[in-house]
């Protein structure tokens, strides 16, 4: 299922068409659905987009020394 993240992502990316539908009723509530459908998956591409970068580990750190077998 999608996270909280990506529907209220979603929903920011398709409220101008929902307040056009719902307020001004210039335009059908189920343009205003459908937008809101595609908005979704793109707004979980994106945020997944933004997981994956900040969960890369930083290579900027020397690497570990090896330990030496104790004899």
């Amino acid at each position: 299922m999608f996270r909280g993240s990506v529907l209220l992502c979603a929903l920011l990316f398709a409220a101008p068409t929902m307040w056009q539908a719902l307020v001004d009723q210039t335009i059908s509530v189920e343009t205003a659905l459908v937008r809101f459908l595609i908005a979704v998956p793109v707004a979980a591409i994106l945020l997944g987009l933004v997981r994956s970068a900040m969960d890369k580990p930083s290579t900027d750190h020397p690497p570990a020394r090896e330990q030496r077998p104790e004899r």
